[in-house]
């Protein structure tokens, strides 16, 4: 089979099962690909060909798992370099770490491999995932595949890159405010944030913010490995036979929202009705949820890091210290009172969502940034600024507990990716996976 990579992730496992190419034709196709553009894009952290090799074989002498629903029959993929794979370097993108090698498999890696899933490599991320850019001291900064002067976000910039380049059909991610939406959004790919809970894995969240999700460049693609990630078999609601949308360009006209960004997001939304979506104006009230997000982030930051920014101070970056500094300044009361108004956001949107289906707005609310030349560590504050005022339209999602998948919706004049962001209920994270093919469709941009 010619141009294995430019395949779909589905059409290719359907390909594994039937014996028309063998895993290790694919590894064949990824290690071409990956001395192609790995040196410009630079997603990895660590490529384990070897590893993936032995595990191909193995595979193919005994496929244990190959009758479950979610076989992926030696499907290559990428896990974010936050979660262990054994005999693999888990670095957290950070150089004190630079040495780490776990001899165990996370539980979600491990699930994920019975599951037929080959792991060729780990994608890189900011240090221990901090900071509006994939870009860290110890492997330097990810390249945007589609233009390379311009960011390809974070946290999950990595595996969004190496999957926009055709380095591997889908990969893992991570997102705790956006981590795997926004890459996706900067890249042109699909990334599902999925319903807390469903998809196990890493290290645990105090805050209960992050989840692990999927990353490909079709939602059909991204389906497959979320099915592979999961737990248990997700039974979703029966979907309706119109499904009823909400559409705000700017959240309720609190967001800032880019003219561009907005007009081609409100497109798309306006044919949603000819795939038989009834459309609405509406958002959910949403005052004071991005600070509150902010306030309880910060704090994370502070529980999760606090001990490493102690021992390791003078080699870790500044943005994790900032971050762990900000967090440990927090008082009690503003804790609480951010702790409630994630209460009552998960109470209002609940309600919202008996009468909507999906709410659909911008992922983010500015094409990708800037990103300086050469060895400078970070965008700069203008446009990070910039940023902070749109990224209350990630942040609504964790602060619900919602599945949420951004979807590729068309292109800036300058060629950039801009995301369309579908939100629904808990568990719904099926429906919406169908909602992003048909946007793929109606947006054009369906491979």
């Amino acid at each position: 089979m010619d141009d294995l990579l430019r395949l779909s992730a589905v059409r290719v496992v359907e390909a594994l099962r039937d014996r028309e190419v063998s895993p290790l034709e694919l590894l064949d196709a990824v290690e071409v690909r990956l001395a192609e553009v790995e040196p410009v894009v630079n997603a990895l952290t660590t490529a384990c060909l070897a590893r993936a090799r032995d595990r191909a074989r193995r595979l193919c002498a005994d496929p244990a798992g190959a009758g479950h629903p979610a076989w992926l029959a030696g499907l290559p993929v990428t896990v974010k370099d936050v979660v262990d794979v054994a005999g693999v370097p888990t670095t957290y993108g950070s150089v004190p770490y630079r040495d780490n090698v776990p001899t165990r498999s996370d539980p979600l890696v491990e699930r994920i491999e019975r599951r037929g899933g080959i792991v060729v490599g780990k994608t890189s991320v900011p240090e221990f995932c901090s900071g509006a850019d994939t870009v860290n001291a110890l492997t330097g900064r990810t390249a945007n595949p589609v233009d390379a002067t311009v960011s390809c976000g974070a946290s999950s910039g990595g595996a969004a890159a190496a999957v926009a380049a055709g380095e591997v059909w889908c990969g893992h991610g991570t997102d705790t405010a956006g981590s795997i939406r926004i890459p996706a959004a900067f890249c042109g790919v699909v990334g599902l944030r999925p319903t807390p809970g469903l998809v196990p894995g890493g290290d645990g969240d105090p805050a209960g913010f992050e989840v692990h999700g999927p990353l490909a460049r079709t939602a059909a693609d991204a389906g497959l490995l979320f099915a592979a990630m999961l737990a248990e078999p997700v039974r979703a609601p029966a979907r309706p036979v119109r499904p009823r949308v909400a559409f705000s360009a700017d959240l309720g006209g609190t967001v800032p929202v880019d003219a561009e960004v907005r007009r081609l997001c409100a497109r798309v939304a306006q044919r949603l009705p000819d795939a038989g979506y009834r459309v609405e104006a509406d958002a959910p009230a949403a005052d004071g949820v991005h600070d509150a997000c902010l306030t309880l982030l910060a704090h994370r930051a502070a529980v999760l890091h606090g001990d490493r920014v102690d021992r390791y101070r003078t080699t870790l970056g500044p943005v994790l210290r900032a971050e762990v500094a900000a967090g440990r300044r927090i008082p009690a009361d503003r804790l609480d009172a951010a702790h409630r108004t994630r209460a009552r956001t998960r109470r209002t949107t609940a309600t919202f969502f008996e009468r909507y289906d999906i709410l659909a707005l911008p992922t983010f609310g500015v094409p990708p940034w800037p990103v300086p030349p050469g060895p400078a560590p970070y965008p700069e504050q203008p446009h990070l600024d910039r940023a902070a005022t749109v990224w209350p339209l990630a942040t609504l999602a964790p602060m619900a507990g919602c599945p949420a998948v951004s979807v590729p919706c068309g292109r800036t004049a300058a060629g950039h990716p801009v995301g369309l962001q579908l939100i629904g209920p808990p568990c719904s994270d099926h429906h919406l996976l169908r909602a992003a093919a048909d946007v793929e469709t109606l947006a054009g941009v369906a491979a």
